[in-house]
């Protein structure tokens, strides 16, 4: 047998073997080189460079012809075919997505999650919802303004609220959630130009476009172009339709009033209370007189109609209500809210059909801690880690579960924090709970 050591010796002269394919000039230089490098005695090293040269002469011939083979063999994956078809075979494109799985959904109002590949640590923990066919551009710029953060400090920049500040910098979207003047009699058309993304939000948003025709109270002709809350299962190209006097077909985006929806349709963007709002419920004039003019009054219903906020209830992703019961003579609906909690809302009530895009939001997973800093969330300190001046819960030996408070004293631990019975709330959602 050959000594220890030998395997490296004879692996730079099959290297060198190779390279000559015959001679062994150079291979034996090799082997000598190797011999004295392992720290052998001349007549050790003389001895296994004797027994190598007998072992390279037996590989020579195969190691050529290995050689020689290897410069003829296509390239891998096309493996029997000549070097010109080789050449002539169009190339297999890489990848350049970086998640892993089919895409369950094509449409870009209901993505489905994906998966990052595991490229790295926090990718292998990152599921994030499908954008791809969501608009890649910028948005309306007129539809847009600034936000002046406050980095979460009052007007003498003391703090007031934990764990807020930083983030990516963004502008609001101004989203119509109206859709209708709160006096307009017709019907407002719209086209889908396209769908957005909305960092303001968790629903996406769709751009519509208005013809120049459509008027929305008094002659005054409609914005040309407007943002709403994106309903699923809308595509671009479709026409949606608002009205508050007229019945509209019940398909998905279409708004109208509480009273034209049929009941069990589920519903989103619901108003709290009209548009316009009644006229004991505006500020009274200093002039009483003034009251029984006509014209004071339509001035005080068109400085005052943005009262009436517009969609206050179901705005955000994959929300819904159903509508379960309308009381004409009462002039209620009665709603049921994805908390199981049912209330009464006015007849006169706008509500758009179908439910809130992008449902699948709430199965994401961020994957990292710097995707929470990019939205704008800071880390937060636990109570019972903190010293007894700045926490309730702070100080002592060790490690304790603290008084169950609040920074500010009030029981977080078997305190009812219900509230109280109110005259437009059917059933309490924590007995909707309770009895389920």
């Amino acid at each position: 047998m050959l000594g220890r050591g030998l395997g490296g010796v004879l692996r730079r002269a099959s290297a060198a073997a190779s390279a000559t394919a015959g001679g062994l000039c150079q291979p034996q230089k090799v082997l000598w080189r190797g011999a004295f490098s392992l720290g052998l005695s001349p007549t050790c090293a003389a001895s296994h460079v004797s027994s190598a040269q007998q072992v390279c002469r037996s590989w020579a011939p195969s190691l050529a012809a290995r050689a020689s083979a290897r410069w003829e063999q296509p390239r891998a994956g096309l493996r029997g075919m000549t070097m010109e078809a080789a050449a002539a075979a169009p190339k297999k494109a890489r990848k350049a997505v970086t998640w892993y799985g089919a895409r369950i959904s094509t449409d870009p109002t209901a993505p489905s999650v994906i998966r990052r590949r595991p490229t790295t640590p926090s990718q292998r923990h990152t599921a994030i919802t499908d954008k791809t066919y969501l608009w890649r551009g910028k948005p309306h710029k007129s539809l847009t303004k600034g936000i002046k953060r406050s980095g979460a400090r009052n007007n003498q920049g003391v703090t007031t609220v934990w764990g807020k500040g930083g983030g990516n910098k963004r502008r609001y979207r101004l989203v119509d959630f109206k859709r209708a003047h709160p006096r307009s009699t017709g019907v407002i058309m719209g086209t889908v130009e396209r769908i957005e993304y909305d960092p303001n939000r968790t629903a996406f948003i769709a751009l519509l476009r208005h013809p120049q025709n459509s008027e929305t109270y008094q002659g005054e002709a409609h914005a040309a172009l407007s943002y709403i809350v994106c309903p699923r299962g809308i595509a671009v190209g479709g026409e949606l339709l608002a009205s508050r006097t007229e019945l509209l077909d019940v398909k998905p985006g279409n708004s109208m009033q509480l009273r034209y929806i049929p009941v069990g349709t589920v519903v989103h963007n619901i108003e709290m209370r009209p548009g316009e709002c009644p006229l004991s419920t505006l500020p009274r004039p200093h002039n009483i007189a003034l009251l029984s003019s006509l014209q004071h009054r339509n001035n005080l219903l068109d400085c005052v109609r943005c009262l009436g906020a517009g969609a206050q209830f179901c705005r955000s992703a994959g929300t819904s209500a159903q509508l379960l019961e309308r009381d004409e003579t009462r002039g209620y609906a009665l709603l049921r809210m994805q908390s199981k909690e049912q209330r009464y809302v006015l007849l006169s009530c706008m509500a758009t059909v179908g439910e809130v895009s992008n449902p699948e939001h709430k199965n994401q997973t961020l994957g990292k801690a710097g995707r929470s800093r990019w939205m704008g969330r800071r880390p937060k300190v636990r109570g019972v880690a903190m010293n007894p001046v700045d926490h309730p819960n702070g100080g002592g030996e060790g490690k304790k579960s603290g008084k169950g408070l609040s920074p500010w004293g009030m029981h977080s631990k078997g305190f009812k924090t219900v509230r109280k019975v109110r005259p437009l709330i059917k059933l309490q959602r924590w007995k909707a709970k309770k009895s389920s």
